[in-house]
């Protein structure tokens, strides 16, 4: 008799460490950082590699931890009433109760979970072969689980998987969001932080964003003579210059300086003839897309159109790269002033003078405002948007926390404003 109870008692425990394995397992397969795991299976640590295999058939590896978790706890809870109604007969089914409830929930539940959040890294590494194991074995009755739990699903109507994925690729991009706002903030990593942030922001963002506009563009006509030519281009940091046939608004090439070198040149110069074909891109394409087609086609220069083909303005590769890294200065850069600085002066901490032509994108990023871009891509086209008017000088209004005051204006454009925080 006390062997048999020792026996009992002995595979209570044991299968209350098992329950314990098996949650503890659970919490950490499912906490661990994908991202690391997956770096570690690239560099060749082949239970990293079993971790991933696990997670493509996530639905059997949870199916097989629930069933093997249920298995020893209900194996558990029947031995100890056994062993207690031998004891204490009738009364050892409430003992029972109470003590394999307070088991279980401590020491297979609470207590293993616990340490594998905490652990969780490099515990999953560890059981990982475990799991590959245990789910082939497991494989038969986890199949069957599912396709019940598939037809339930159905009867109740509820739309799973299919949607769900899109959800779930919706959703790494929130996670991915949360962990760069969790990054350090010294001004490295804050930058680092910033330039992250950029990346995941060029699917929102459309080149009409961020293009120069046409009445901003340095450009040359069709019938420029040698000399003239010769004359602007000293004076330019430009080396790629749009140009234009009859009227600005007809582009029909892009003018490279580096022709000048390479093309020998006569009394019958033509700018035509040394002009590359220009590319014409929409101005709803988005940066994202635009920086690959950039890199596919090796160019460095498109010309935006809106959805009538009329001509809005150019991007440039290196507009799409100061989207992520900020402002770029080169040795050409000679009459280029910061992006922080251009058309803005401060008045006072927090009021500036702002010409309408600043881009909201650039206030915000230097200045660390939220002004909203989706409507408008310049200052003055946010305050046109807003007040649905034409304003005169000395209108003012506000919107976003901001006061914005009318203190230029050339024909129905906005030329200057003053903005002041509220």
């Amino acid at each position: 008799m006390d062997a048999s109870i020792g026996l009992l008692v002995g595979s209570i425990i044991g299968l209350i460490v098992l329950s314990g394995f098996f949650s503890g397992s659970e919490t950490s397969l499912t906490a661990a950082s994908k991202a690391r795991l997956r770096t570690l299976a690239k560099s060749g640590n082949k239970n990293a590699a079993l971790y991933e295999k696990l997670l493509k058939q996530k639905e059997t590896l949870i199916c097989t931890i629930l069933l093997a978790n249920n298995l020893v706890n209900v194996l558990a809870s029947a031995l100890a009433t056994t062993l207690l109604v031998k004891i204490f007969e009738n009364e050892g089914i409430l003992y029972v109760t109470v003590i394999m409830t307070l088991m279980i929930l401590l020491f297979g539940e609470l207590l293993p979970k616990t340490i594998a959040l905490f652990k969780a890294d490099i515990i999953a590494l560890k059981i990982s072969p475990i799991f590959n194991f245990l789910t082939f074995i497991f494989y038969p009755i986890t199949r069957a689980l599912n396709f019940l739990v598939v037809i339930l699903i159905k009867i109740f109507g509820i739309k799973t998987l299919e949607k769900n994925i899109t959800d779930t690729q919706a959703e790494s991009e929130e996670e991915l969001r949360g962990a760069i706002e969790l990054h350090s903030e010294n001004t490295k990593e804050k930058n680092e932080k910033e330039m992250l942030k950029s990346i995941l922001d060029l699917d929102d963002v459309t080149v009409g964003s961020i293009m120069i506009p046409r009445k901003n563009i340095y450009s040359f006509p069709v019938n420029i003579s040698y000399e003239d030519l010769l004359s602007r281009v000293k004076s330019t940091p430009h080396s790629r210059i749009p140009v234009w046939d009859k009227n600005p608004e007809n582009i029909i090439g892009v003018f490279h300086v580096r022709s000048l070198i390479e093309e020998k040149i006569d009394k019958n110069f033509s700018i035509k003839n040394v002009c590359i074909k220009p590319w014409f891109i929409p101005e709803s394409a988005s940066l994202a897309n635009q920086l690959m087609e950039f890199k596919k086609k090796k160019e460095h220069f498109a010309i935006v159109v809106d959805e009538y083909g009329e001509f809005l303005g150019i991007v440039t590769l290196e507009d799409i790269l100061e989207e992520i890294v900020g402002d770029i200065d080169d040795e050409l850069d000679v009459q280029k002033i910061r992006k922080k600085i251009k058309g803005v002066k401060q008045k006072s901490l927090n009021k500036f003078d702002i010409q309408g032509t600043v881009s909201i994108r650039d206030l915000n990023r230097e200045l660390g405002w939220s002004l909203p871009d989706k409507n408008a891509s310049t200052i003055a086209g946010l305050v046109l948007h807003e007040s649905r008017t034409i304003p005169n000088i000395g209108q003012i209004f506000q919107f976003y926390g901001f006061k914005f005051e009318v203190l230029g204006k050339k024909n129905n454009q906005i030329t200057l404003l003053k903005i002041s925080k509220i």
